[in-house]
């Protein structure tokens, strides 16, 4: 009976090792035939769902219609250029400069809706900056109406230079 039990697990290791020999020549095949049609006609075609199709155009489309932002056509992404932006606030407390860089960008975002925010973690600071000002002299006047708007702020407020978007 034991005789006959290391016969057929033989038997079954055999037959599971040809099996896996024969997949992987058939894959290497494959690979072969997918190089030489690639070589052949140089020309290759990526087959997706239509799902991921409609979300493609949907994100394009977006792009293509935020007011007054200047998008590449080539590479879809922002344009910039160097420009200033104001500094409201800059931290590095590891425990509150996130949650109050996020206050105070709601804050200036409800009293200035024109502006936009920019909220960024430079490690180990989290800054809150605004506009897209292309002088510093149109950065200052900025500066001197959110400091009216914010007496409170008036103490961190600075211009800074930075990579701004460009708007139309």
């Amino acid at each position: 009976m034991m005789k006959a039990i290391k016969r057929l697990t033989v038997v079954a290791a055999f037959l599971t090792s040809f099996a896996v020999a024969s997949a992987q020549s058939d894959a290497v095949q494959s690979d072969s035939t997918v190089t030489g049609i690639i070589n052949q006609s140089g020309v290759i075609k990526v087959i997706h769902p239509d799902a991921l199709e409609m979300r493609l155009h949907k994100v394009q489309s977006e792009n293509d219609s935020i007011p007054g932002v200047n998008i590449d056509k080539k590479s879809g992404r922002v344009k910039k250029m160097g420009g200033y932006r104001v500094q409201i606030y800059s931290d590095n407390n590891a425990r509150t400069a996130k949650n109050e860089a996020r206050a105070k960008e709601r804050a200036i975002a409800g009293a200035f809706p024109e502006l936009s925010t920019y909220v960024i973690y430079d490690s180990p600071y989290w800054r809150l900056r605004v506009g897209d000002c292309r002088s510093k002299a149109e950065a200052d006047e900025l500066a001197v109406e959110i400091k009216k708007a914010f007496p409170a702020y008036r103490a961190e407020i600075t211009v800074v230079r930075d990579r701004i978007n460009v708007v139309n």
